[in-house]
C-alpha cells in the first residue's frame, strides 16, 4: 500500500496503482495502513479527484469513499457537483455512502428530482439508471418511508388466491363475492372483495391483477408505467409519498441475465413514474412479480405487503420441520367429514403446534394434547398456542413413551421424514411403533389424520394392523411423494 501510495505521490502509473489499492481494500487488506498516509497527505489522493483522466476520477473517488473521513465527504461531494462524465457521476452517490452524509440529504434529494426531470436519450439512459441506482441506495440510509396504510378493504378488486394446485376448488368454494375462475396455480376472483378473503385460511398468497394481460419483454417498463398499477395503488391506500418497490421475475432466463433484466426494470420505471415509484431493497410496500408465459412475455401480478395478512397472527415460532399454516389448514377442509366436535385430539409431532391449532379452527376441539421429543419445539408451541387464544396441553416426551388416562378420539400429525439423523431403516422403525401406539391410545371408532412423506410404509402398517382402515388418501406431490391420509381405528 505505501509503494502504490509513493507511485501516485509521484504521478507515476496512478490509474493501475488506484486500481491495485482498490483491490486490496475490496479484499479486505489495508485500510488502516492508507488511512495513515492519508492523514499525513491527504492532498495526494483528494488531487486525483480532479485529474482529466474520467477513470482515475472514478478509481479515486472509490477509494475516498472507503476511507470515510469529513475531508473525504467534502471532497466527493464537490467533486460530483462538477462532474461532467455520465459514467462517473454513478459513482460518487456509492463512493458517499461510506461517508456521513446527513447534511449533504437536501442536495442529494434535488440531485434526483433533476435526474427525475431529466429527458431520457438513448445515450443517456444507462448511465442516468445508474446514477438514480446509486442515489436512491445512499438516500435509503437515511430516509425512513412515510408509508401507506391499505384501505381498500371493500374495494372489488380482480386477484389471484395461490393454491395448491390439486386443490384449488377447497378454496374456491368458500369464495361468496365475486367472478372465480380456476387457473393453474389457483383461483382468479373477478371483483372479489379483499377483506373476506382475507379470512380464508387455504390459499398461500394472494396477489392483485393489474388491466394489463400481458407485457412484452422490449417495452416491460413501459407498458407497466402506462397500466392502472399507480392509480390501483392508490386507490387502494392511504398517505403520501412515493410506493417503494421490489421486482420478482419468474422466468427461464438464467440468474445473471434476470439479475440485469431487472436491475434495468426498476430503474427504468423509476424514471417513468417520475419518482413515485422507487426500488428498495428494504421496506418495500409492494412486489411486482412478473411471470414469463409461454410466449416469452410476462403476467403482471402484484403483492402488496400493505395488506395485513392475520390469518396466521399465532405463528410467531417455527423449527425447520414446521408445516406451512394455509398447508395444515388445507388438511383440515380436505378431512373436514372425519373431524369430531369437542373431540379430544393429540399430535404426537406437535413440533410448534401447527397442526392442532388449524384441527381447533376447523371444528372446536374439547382437548388438545402435544407431544414432541425437542424441547425448543414444545415451548414455541406454547407460546403459538397463547397466541392463538387457545388452551392445549403440550409434553416434552418421545411419544413412545408417553401415557394418557383417557383414550383420544383423533390422532393428527405431520409425520417426520427421512433425513440427516434418521435413514429409512429407522423411519420404518418409527412408523412401526406408532401404529402400535395408536392402537393403545385411540378409541374405538377414533380417527387417524397423517400427513406423510412415505406413503409405503403408511399402506404396510394399514395391512399389518388389522384394525386400521383407510377411509381417503389424497396425493399432495410436492418434490417428494407425500399424501394425507384419514385413517380409523376400528378394532
Amino acid at each position: 500500500m505505501r509503494e502504490q501510495f509513493e507511485y501516485i505521490r509521484k504521478n507515476e502509473n496512478i490509474r493501475q496503482n488506484l486500481i491495485s489499492i482498490k483491490a486490496e481494500l475490496k479484499g479486505g487488506q489495508g485500510l488502516e495502513e492508507l488511512r495513515a498516509l492519508f492523514d499525513r497527505e491527504p492532498e495526494v489522493l483528494l488531487s486525483q479527484l480532479r485529474h482529466e483522466d474520467a477513470k482515475v476520477r472514478k478509481n479515486a473517488a472509490l477509494i475516498l469513499g472507503s476511507l470515510g473521513t469529513p475531508a473525504c465527504q467534502e471532497a466527493l461531494w464537490e467533486a460530483y457537483g462538477r462532474e461532467t462524465q455520465r459514467f462517473v457521476r454513478s459513482v460518487y452517490p456509492e463512493a458517499l455512502k461510506g461517508c456521513d452524509c446527513g447534511e449533504l440529504l437536501a442536495g442529494l434529494k434535488e440531485r434526483r428530482k433533476e435526474l427525475l426531470r431529466e429527458e431520457e436519450t438513448p445515450e443517456t439512459g444507462k448511465h442516468r439508471q445508474e446514477e438514480l441506482r446509486a442515489l436512491n441506495a445512499l438516500l435509503a440510509r437515511y430516509e425512513k418511508p412515510k408509508g401507506h396504510r391499505f384501505t381498500g378493504f371493500l374495494r372489488p378488486s380482480d386477484v389471484i388466491l395461490v393454491t395448491h394446485r390439486d386443490y384449488r376448488e377447497i378454496t374456491l368454494e368458500q369464495i361468496e363475492e365475486g367472478q372465480c375462475v380456476l387457473l393453474k396455480a389457483g383461483v382468479k376472483v373477478l371483483g372479489g372483495n379483499p377483506e373476506e378473503l382475507m379470512k380464508l385460511r387455504t390459499f398461500r398468497e394472494l396477489l392483485f391483477c393489474l388491466n394489463c394481460q400481458e407485457l412484452s419483454k422490449e417495452q416491460t417498463a413501459e407498458e407497466l408505467a402506462g397500466s392502472d398499477l399507480l392509480p390501483l395503488m392508490e386507490e387502494l391506500h392511504q398517505g403520501e409519498g412515493p410506493f417503494y418497490f421490489r421486482i420478482e421475475c419468474k422466468s427461464r432466463m438464467s440468474l445473471e441475465r434476470r439479475s440485469a433484466f431487472t436491475k434495468k426494470l426498476a430503474a427504468r420505471l423509476e424514471v417513468l413514474t417520475k419518482g413515485r415509484l422507487i426500488n428498495s431493497t428494504s421496506d418495500y410496500e409492494l412486489e411486482l412479480r412478473l411471470v414469463e408465459t409461454r410466449t416469452g412475455d410476462f403476467y403482471p401480478l402484484v403483492k402488496l405487503f400493505t395488506l395485513p395478512d392475520r390469518r396466521f397472527a399465532y405463528r410467531k415460532n417455527s423449527v425447520a420441520a414446521s408445516i406451512r399454516p394455509e398447508q395444515a389448514a388445507l388438511f383440515m377442509e380436505l378431512a373436514g367429514e372425519y373431524l369430531k366436535e369437542d373431540a379430544r385430539v393429540l399430535d404426537p409431532f406437535c413440533g410448534v403446534g401447527t397442526m392442532l391449532i388449524e384441527r381447533n379452527y376447523r371444528v372446536h376441539a374439547d382437548t388438545l394434547y402435544g407431544v414432541d421429543i425437542y424441547g425448543p419445539a414444545i415451548v414455541g408451541a406454547r407460546e403459538n398456542t397463547e397466541i392463538a387464544r387457545m388452551t392445549a396441553h403440550y409434553v416434552q416426551r418421545d411419544f413412545r413413551d408417553f401415557t394418557h388416562e383417557y383414550p383420544f378420539d383423533e390422532i393428527v400429525t405431520n409425520f417426520p421424514a427421512k433425513g440427516k439423523t434418521r435413514n429409512g431403516h429407522e423411519l420404518e422403525f418409527l412408523y412401526v411403533k406408532f401404529f402400535d401406539r395408536a392402537e393403545e391410545l385411540l378409541c374405538p371408532g377414533g380417527v387417524v389424520l397423517l400427513y406423510s412423506h412415505d406413503p409405503t410404509f403408511v399402506r404396510r402398517q394399514i395391512r399389518e394392523h388389522g384394525a386400521m382402515r383407510i377411509l381417503k388418501e389424497w396425493p399432495m406431490g410436492g418434490k417428494e411423494e407425500s399424501w394425507l391420509f384419514a385413517i380409523r381405528f376400528a378394532p
